[in-house]
C-alpha cells in the first residue's frame, strides 16, 4: 500500500474523477452500499469506499456463486437489474478508480466469463488481461490460480475469435504447466498439485486481447472508467425522470 493510501488522500486520477460534474455520486454510492445521503463526502473517504467495496466484492461473489448454483438470490445486490456483469463491470470499476487492486481478479474473471458466455470475445480478453494485470506471482497463491483460470479462458477466446494458432500456443504453454485446459470454469479455481507454483508462464510473450494489438493495462482502464460512469449517469437521468 502506497504512502497516499494509508494517508486517505485522493489520487490526482480519482480527485478528477469525483470532481466531473456528469460522476454519478449517488449511483456509485448504492452500488458499494453506501448511504447516497452524503456521498459526496463519503466517495472521498478513501478507507471508508475500500471497506465498502469489500465487502460488495464479497457479496457479489457469494450472490454469483449462488446464481451459479441455481440457487434463488439471497442478497439485495443479486436483485439489481444490472446483476451479474454489469455489477461485476462496476466493482471493477471502482476497485481500480480507488487502487483496491487485491479486489479485482476475482471479480474480474467472472466478468470475463460472462462476457466470453454472451459471445463478446474482445470484451472478455480486456477483462482477462485485467485479471493478469492485477496479480503478483507467487508460491501457490489464490492470485496463481486467477492468472492460469484466465488464462485457460483466453484459449477459448481465441479459437473463436479466430486465432487458432495463438490459442494452441497459449494452450501449450498450460500443459507444460499442468494447468487444466478448462480451469476458467471452475467458480473458485485452484491449482492441481503437480502444476507449477507460480505463474510466470502465463506472461511469456506478453498477450494481447485486442485486435489492434495492444494490452490493457490497469491504467487504461480509467479510459472504460469514463464511458461507464457516462453510462450510469444516464440510466440515473433516465430514472429521474421516469419518478418525474
Amino acid at each position: 500500500m502506497t504512502d497516499e493510501q494509508t494517508s486517505g488522500a485522493l489520487t490526482p486520477t480519482r480527485d478528477a474523477a469525483l470532481s466531473r460534474p456528469d460522476f454519478p455520486v449517488a449511483r456509485v454510492a448504492r452500488r458499494l452500499g453506501l448511504d447516497p445521503e452524503g456521498a459526496e463526502l463519503a466517495l472521498r473517504d478513501d478507507e471508508r469506499v475500500r471497506a465498502a467495496l469489500a465487502h460488495s466484492v464479497e457479496e457479489f461473489l457469494a450472490a454469483d456463486d449462488d446464481r451459479r448454483a441455481g440457487r434463488p438470490p439471497s442478497s439485495e445486490l443479486a436483485l439489481d437489474p444490472d446483476f451479474p456483469t454489469g455489477v461485476g463491470m462496476a466493482l471493477v470499476g471502482a476497485a481500480v478508480l480507488w487502487e483496491a487492486r487485491d479486489l479485482v481478479p476475482k471479480v474480474a474473471l467472472r466478468v470475463a466469463k460472462d462476457h466470453y458466455e454472451d459471445g463478446a470475445d474482445e470484451l472478455a480478453a480486456s477483462y482477462v488481461a485485467l485479471v493478469q494485470e492485477s496479480v503478483e506471482p507467487g508460491e501457490r497463491s489464490d492470485d496463481d490460480a486467477l492468472a492460469w483460470a484466465a488464462q485457460s479462458l483466453l484459449v477459448s477466446v481465441l479459437q473463436r475469435s479466430g486465432d487458432p494458432a495463438r490459442a494452441d500456443e497459449i494452450a501449450r504453454d498450460l500443459a507444460a504447466h499442468a494447468i487444466p485446459i478448462d480451469l476458467w470454469r471452475d467458480d473458485d479455481p485452484t491449482l492441481p498439485d503437480d502444476s507449477l507454483a507460480w505463474h510466470g508462464g502465463a506472461f511469456v510473450g506478453g498477450i494481447p486481447p485486442r485486435r489492434d494489438e495492444r494490452r490493457l493495462s490497469f491504467e487504461d482502464v480509467h479510459d472504460y472508467m469514463n464511458t461507464l460512469m457516462a453510462d450510469m449517469q444516464r440510466e440515473q437521468a433516465a430514472e429521474d425522470d421516469g419518478r418525474g
